[in-house]
């Protein structure tokens, strides 16, 4: 008997409280735990790139709604585009550079815009000779002489 007395009063709602943290609390914990360099990376970029989404919209003079059409898409997933913290895929991000009609990210490293990086070399190969002997064993073949060779090309130059 005694057992269900002290059941019945730790039952009671008195006794169980649940507390849950109120939007002071959940705001002054996340307060506490510092972003991490990924995540500041990932804010940073998502910002810049749905602003120039926008600016590409107004530059083609396209509402959220006709670019959703244009990509077979929601107005909504525009719209949550536009909020900056969009997660894109490199394919919606091409889609969206095609229907924009401009870039919105350049490649890997292109933020450096006058760097030139150096190509794969263009040879032109001098004629063989008309009377090509087969090596003796301590000479190599010369059949072919590299004459020039082109000069360095940017990026820009290369598309």
């Amino acid at each position: 008997m005694a057992q269900s007395v002290y059941l019945k009063t730790l039952l009671k709602p008195t006794h169980l409280k649940l507390t849950f943290p109120t939007m002071n609390t959940l705001a002054d914990l996340l307060a506490q735990t510092p972003p991490s360099e990924e995540d500041k990376r990932f804010v940073d970029k998502s910002m810049q790139l749905s602003g120039l989404i926008a600016a590409a919209m107004r530059r083609k003079g396209l509402t959220q709604k006709a670019l959703a059409d244009q990509l077979g898409k929601k107005e909504s997933e525009v719209s949550r585009w536009l909020s900056g913290l969009h997660n894109f895929t490199l394919k919606s991000l091409t889609r969206l550079e095609a229907v924009l009609g401009e870039d919105l990210v350049l490649t890997f490293r292109d933020q450096v815009a006058t760097a030139t990086l150096t190509a794969p070399a263009k040879v032109q190969w001098a004629e063989a000779a008309d009377t090509w002997q087969p090596p003796v064993r301590s000479q190599q073949p010369q059949r072919r002489t590299v004459v020039s060779v082109e000069e360095p090309y940017s990026l820009t130059e290369a598309a």
